[in-house]
């Protein structure tokens, strides 16, 4: 009779060990699922201001000389907005020499690209007109 109350003992230690282990492997997370993987984050823009030093209009960049005195090449899209002393402009009216100035982002090739393109200063509102004296 003891034996058979070790054997039953052990019997139902193993049964619950078994559904413990089965228990655990149904809680826990799946790793294959149906979702699609998170898209990678976009690298967040970066301000940028320089000189123009030379324009590539065949290569659509324009190469700007730093602050620092590190050149960096912006790479343009037809998603790049330029405005030209404040107002809209276009690629052709970055000439080498100008003060330049914007947003950029890498993107996946490592290429920076511009966002946004400043060309020269924006103007300075005119001063109001004296009044005249009567």
């Amino acid at each position: 009779m003891k034996a058979f109350a070790t054997i039953g003992v052990a019997l139902l230690a193993a049964l619950t060990l078994a559904a413990s282990s089965t228990n655990a492997q149904t809680n826990a997370p799946s790793s294959s699922t149906n979702k699609a993987p998170a898209a990678a984050a976009k690298p967040k823009a970066k301000r940028y201001a320089g000189t123009i030093a030379s324009v590539d209009k065949d290569a659509k960049t324009i190469t700007i000389t730093l602050a620092s005195g590190a050149s960096q090449t912006l790479h343009i899209t037809s998603k790049t907005k330029i405005t030209n002393d404040g107002e809209p402009g276009v690629f052709a009216d970055a000439v080498a020499g100008q003060r330049v100035k914007g947003s950029e982002r890498q993107d996946d090739s490592g290429n920076w690209v511009a966002g946004t393109v400043n060309i020269g200063e924006k103007p300075k509102a005119a001063a109001p007109a004296a009044a005249e004296k009567q």
